[in-house]
């Protein structure tokens, strides 16, 4: 009987170890499979943004394009199958995907495999967006919808009347481990579609001129002249030297939601104002500083600078691009700037003329939303001239980067 029980308390003892020893290789392979799965989607999304960073260089893809980023020369996801290549696309030829393009990457050390670029639609992006039970082939963009009365940007399915903005593109990456496991994440971007500019100036609510304030909204690259001053408010004070077609547009009902506005140009997609100049500082929420260079005229583009309240600038300074100001802006002194101006509250120019070559100068477009029954904004200074150019309007749009507007991790390729 002793005998027996010492066998039978051995067998229940090799019956723990081989149950403890199974659950413990069992753990190991579940833990190396999702470290595996991990650094995969990790490189994946790696090899997204880089194929965000160039897009614009890459641009334009064509409807029936499928454009692949690859980590080595030697990859191509086309040809084959899943059994005979590792790197297999299996959505290329479908979806209207005809054509390839190869790029080879600049980061070929975190040895992903490759990143899809294409034209999104309903069938490609895998889910139905404009309500009609049907994922069709019709490209999507990203814009507006110019008879909303309040303007946001939105998804939307093909050409559709009074719709315009920007095309928004599927960037789909895969990395793949010697073991043969695969992670694939995708990304949809577009370029922030540009903001209506209907004038020179738009403000929201009322408008003060003092001096001699020039803003034109005629064309200085010949295009098409806009308004120089459209507001719903009143327009007051020295108005002889307000050009456009019309001059002032008083009754305008037209509106921008700028909270949406703000929020699609804060950062990541901009950089904030201390960052870009050093010499901005922040205190009881105002940024401000002199001499500041937000982006140098003529040299480079830069992506928005942001300011996260109000803004006060003074000194000579200048910039570029797209400058957007979650408060009220204030100008002193002599200021250059060439793009698109959008502040979340009052603009306060003082353009004071104290020497050749200095006052307040705006080439681009300038939209201004102050709170309602807030004091109206105030331009003032003989020396200040703001002219729409619509040409660098333009430039400087197109030198923004593709905002992301979603992200997820797929499951699989079809």
């Amino acid at each position: 009987m002793a005998l027996v029980a010492a066998l039978m308390a051995l067998s229940i003892l090799t019956l723990v170890g081989l149950t403890a020893t199974f659950v413990t290789t069992t753990e190991t392979l579940i833990n190396h499979n999702l470290g595996s799965r991990l650094v995969n989607r990790y490189l994946a999304e790696s090899a997204v943004e880089e194929a965000r960073s160039k897009l614009p260089a890459i641009l334009p893809v064509a409807d029936h394009e499928a454009v692949y980023l690859r980590s080595d020369a030697t990859i191509d996801p086309t040809t084959g199958n899943r059994d005979t290549n590792p790197f297999f696309d299996p959505a290329y030829g479908r979806h209207g995907m005809t054509s390839a393009r190869f790029i080879d990457s600049d980061l070929a050390e975190v040895e992903f495999a490759w990143v899809r670029i294409s034209r999104k639609t309903e069938e490609r992006a895998g889910y139905e967006l404009d309500g009609d039970s049907t994922n069709n082939g019709e490209v999507v963009g990203y814009g507006y919808d110019s008879s909303a009365p309040a303007l946001k940007a939105f998804q939307f399915v093909g050409p559709r009347a009074g719709h315009y903005g920007s095309p928004v593109y599927l960037l789909t990456g895969m990395a793949t481990a010697p073991s043969g496991s695969r992670q694939m994440v995708r990304t949809e971007v577009a370029r922030p579609p540009m903001p209506p500019i209907s004038a020179a100036v738009y403000n929201k609510t009322a408008v003060r001129l003092l001096d001699e304030v020039k803003i034109i909204g005629n064309d200085g690259n010949g295009g098409s002249d806009l308004a120089g001053i459209e507001t719903p408010g009143e327009v007051s004070g020295n108005t002889g030297w307000v050009r456009g077609t019309p001059a002032i547009v008083s009754s305008s009902s037209s509106s921008h939601n700028i909270a949406a506005l703000t929020a699609m140009f804060a950062p990541p997609l901009s950089i904030p104002v201390q960052r870009v100049d050093s010499a901005v500082t922040l205190s009881s929420g105002v940024y401000s500083g002199s001499n500041l260079r937000l982006g140098r005229p003529g040299t480079d583009r830069r992506v928005p600078a942001f300011a996260d309240g109000d803004l006060v600038v003074s000194g000579n300074s200048q910039g570029q691009g797209f400058l957007v100001v979650n408060g009220d802006l204030t100008v002193s002194g002599s200021f250059g700037y060439e793009g698109v101006i959008i502040v979340n509250g009052r603009l306060r120019f003082q353009g004071y003329s104290v020497g050749p070559g200095t006052g307040i100068s705006i080439r681009g477009a300038i939209i201004s939303h102050p709170a309602k029954g807030t004091a109206p904004s105030v331009i003032e200074g003989e020396s200040t001239r703001i002219r729409y150019f619509s040409r660098i309007v333009a430039t400087q749009h197109q030198a923004l980067r593709h905002a992301r507007l979603s992200y997820r991790a797929l499951t699989g390729l079809k």
